[in-house]
């Protein structure tokens, strides 16, 4: 599996169900079977994990995901 996704707002891994959630272009996606989410920059996070972005780019390869502001 690949993915690229542009102008991404949030990202948020679920560890336990391996479940990558992208909103991108104020749509939701949900990646299934990703284990590793990398990101470059942290501009702000909440409590639960989620990451958010302004407009970045999430990309997906196999069971990893990386993200960049």
């Amino acid at each position: 599996m690949k993915y690229d996704y542009t102008d991404v707002t949030e990202v948020a891994l679920d560890r336990e169900t391996r479940r990558l959630v992208v909103i991108t272009r104020g749509q939701r996606v949900v990646i299934e079977g990703v284990d590793r989410l990398y990101v470059d920059s942290l501009p702000w996070s909440e409590a639960d994990g989620t990451v958010h972005l302004n407009k970045g780019r999430v990309s997906v390869n196999g069971n990893v995901a990386a993200a960049e502001t």
